[in-house]
């Protein structure tokens, strides 16, 4: 009894010192290659900062945006502007940036929308989607009417569980200047987020 309590033990210290010291689930694995996808449901770790714009910061930094259906490119809902999702959906969050010095996009902030979802906050890190060089010319993806220079995107799936009501969220903003700024829908309770049957 005595040595299988030994080996019990033992055998309890090795797993506590393997997972003490093996990164967390995800953490190890490197962005996918360019031109792959990080799977089903993931979105791509966001890439290195861009460089800054000459002349910035001249003012507050400044974001808007809204909530939009994301179903995927070439679907006829997609990017439709809604506030209203029903479970499995995939609320997507479209945000813009503005240095308000020269009401020039503000290419270094980095974006992260959070939602209130049964009293968790659920951070939902944001792409931008511009040239990372402002030297560099936009890019001008199929089905946009001009060249990207001033949308972030992110999105949370709806859970299949989700019970059905509000849900509220605010999107925060931090650039390489130390510029702060927080974007929230309009108080009326339409504009905020619903989930529906």
């Amino acid at each position: 009894m005595k040595a299988f309590f030994r080996l019990a033990c033992s055998t309890f210290v090795v797993a506590l010192v393997v997972c003490a010291t093996a990164p967390a689930s995800g953490q190890s694995q490197q962005p996918p290659a360019r031109g792959q996808t990080a799977g089903r449901g993931a979105q791509a770790a966001p890439p290195a900062p861009p460089k800054a714009k000459a002349g910035h910061p001249s003012g507050k930094l400044v974001i808007w945006g809204d909530t939009s259906l994301f179903v995927g490119g070439g679907q006829p809902d997609n990017c439709i502007v809604t506030n209203r999702f029903k479970r499995g959906q995939r609320l997507g969050f479209r945000m813009a940036a503005f240095d308000g010095g020269t009401g020039d996009p503000e290419n270094t902030a980095v974006l992260v929308a959070h939602v209130n979802f049964r009293g968790t906050t659920i951070d939902v890190p944001m792409r931008f989607r511009g040239a990372p060089d402002p030297a560099d010319p936009a890019p001008h993806p199929n089905n946009y009417l001009k060249p990207i220079s001033n949308l972030w995107t992110g999105w949370w799936r709806v859970p299949d569980d989700a019970p059905t009501g509000t849900l509220s969220y605010t999107v925060t903003a931090t650039d390489q200047f130390g510029r702060t700024a927080t974007f929230e829908p309009f108080s009326y309770n339409t504009s905020q987020l619903f989930i529906v049957e």
